[in-house]
């Protein structure tokens, strides 16, 4: 497999992390919004927001471990 191969194949993992952690983050914060039975315990609350801000965290990083593969493959940095 060539360096280039790599670097796609590596890409194409990345992106599917991200998609996977935008859409944890995206239910976390729902599951918060949506609670039928009122605001619950502040500390579960509390729990569920960190995890989701902790997803999110995540993301940054990959999003520019992306825009990296994106440049070293000459694809730019918008992906």
């Amino acid at each position: 497999m060539t360096d280039e191969h790599a670097m796609q194949r590596e890409l194409e993992q990345v992106d599917a992390m991200i998609a996977e952690l935008r859409g944890q983050a995206e239910q976390i914060r729902q599951e918060v919004g949506n609670r039928e039975d009122g605001p619950g315990d502040p500390g579960d609350t509390t729990l569920l927001i960190s995890s989701a801000e902790e997803q999110e965290a995540l993301v940054a990083v990959l999003e520019d471990r992306r825009g990296k593969l994106r440049e070293r493959l000459g694809l730019g940095t918008q992906g």
